[in-house]
């Protein structure tokens, strides 16, 4: 006999066991229920041939929740939902602009005591940096000297204008010692407010004295992490020059491109409520955050022939990092009707589809099913369940592997 001969009746074995298995595995229930095994028990409850029918006996520590952990296997149930339909993009991920500040000096000066590293978490009001600046002194030394004239001339003006309302002197000086008071103290608040642009507050303003040292102070003025840092002390710096940036990184951006055929379909949806994303990175596999579809862009790409669209993602973990890419779905809600299971209640072996469902007691069977369309975290089921018909979910695989290794193994056929 030759090799060819040999190989080609071992493929025709092969294919001949796997349509014994597959009929075994669709046979009815009832008939399982009954039907006895040549260790002359019922098939389903013998450890060597319930594989045959894909029976599977759970341990009850599968089902128990750990302290800190969910059970590893669970449920879920086959439930009428409303048809998703779905758009595949890919994407970008980007700083949420809306959550970003860019720090920059309002003041010309030294930078000095650099305390900011990139990828610490700041606090509003904690301190990045201090810049010495020789404007910010001479503004501090204007606002202190127009501080005390002012106290001066009010006082002077108190004075005249009691003397004048006693007929003591002329009403003209009383006068002329308002104008003086009026003059510096708008000088003053001037100053003042030179130092409100410069990052001082009112209280700071109000603390200061000749021995305050010439130095701006500049703090974090929301929470974040710094994801950018061009300031290093001794370096001079300029009004407007970005010294550090500042991010909200519990939500990010993600930039999508859509294609011009799709967008009709986009817009459409989007007008009547807002549209879900889903994204899914090379770095967390298995892993799909969720976001909502923010805004459109107005404008087409010429070159890709590609619209941007943006979503926002929540990100409490801090797991996207801004410039990863992404495969992202868009989805939206019809009206049609369909019967679905869970995702990862779907399985496939050989090329057939099949859920797990109970059996009786610990015992649960692998069911072929029909699968249709893909939804974000479901699959519609065209035939082999009932709604409401309850199903393995969580730790499905395991209840495969189970099959798979026994039917590697020994059965009935030994």
């Amino acid at each position: 006999m030759t090799t060819k001969t040999q190989n080609l009746i071992v493929t025709g074995i092969i294919c001949l066991m796997s349509a014994i298995l597959q009929t075994q595995a669709e046979a009815p229930k009832d008939d399982l229920m009954t039907r006895m095994c040549e260790h002359e028990i019922l098939i389903y409850t013998c450890d060597e041939c319930r594989y045959e029918p894909g029976v599977v006996k759970l341990a009850p520590a599968l089902l128990t929740p750990g302290t800190n952990s969910p059970a590893l296997v669970q449920f879920g149930s086959a439930t009428r939902q409303k048809l998703e339909q779905g758009l595949a993009a890919v994407g970008e991920i980007a700083l949420n602009e809306n959550a970003t500040v860019r720090i920059s000096s309002p003041v010309p000066g030294i930078l000095r005591n650099v305390r900011g590293d990139i990828g610490k978490l700041m606090k509003p009001g904690d301190i990045l940096a201090e810049i010495e600046s020789a404007e910010l002194g001479d503004a501090i030394s204007s606002y202190i000297k127009n501080r005390a004239l002012t106290q001066t001339a009010q006082r002077t003006y108190q004075r005249e204008k009691g003397l004048a309302e006693q007929k003591v002197s002329a009403q003209v000086e009383a006068d002329e010692a308002e104008i003086r008071y009026e003059t510096i103290k708008t000088d003053r608040d001037a100053a003042a407010h030179t130092l409100n642009t410069m990052g001082f507050s009112e209280s700071d303003i109000a603390a200061l004295t000749g021995e305050s040292p010439r130095t701006l102070s500049l703090r974090s003025p929301q929470a974040g992490t710094l994801i950018e840092k061009q300031a290093v002390s001794g370096n001079r710096i300029q009004p407007g020059q970005t010294a550090m940036t500042l991010s909200d990184l519990s939500s990010v951006w993600v930039w999508l491109d859509l294609y011009e055929r799709d967008l009709a379909a986009v817009l459409a949806a989007a007008a009547k409520s807002p549209l879900l994303v889903t994204l899914e990175t090379r770095a967390f596999p298995g892993h799909p955050f969720k976001g909502t579809l923010e805004t459109l862009g107005a404008t087409m790409d010429e070159t890709t022939r590609t619209v941007k669209a943006r979503a926002l993602i929540p990100n409490p973990e801090g797991l996207l990092r801004p410039g990863m890419f992404c495969k992202a779905n868009l989805i939206w809600t019809c009206n049609e009707d369909v019967l679905a299971v869970p995702r990862n209640a779907v399985l496939e072996d050989e090329g057939q589809c099949f859920v797990f469902t109970h059996l009786k007691d610990d015992y649960y069977i692998r069911t072929p099913v029909k699968k249709g369309r893909h939804f974000s975290d479901s699959i519609e089921i065209l035939e082999g369940l009932a709604e409401g018909q309850k199903v393995v979910t969580e730790g499905a695989f395991l209840l495969k592997s189970d099959v798979l290794r026994e039917k590697m193994g020994a059965g009935c056929a030994d």
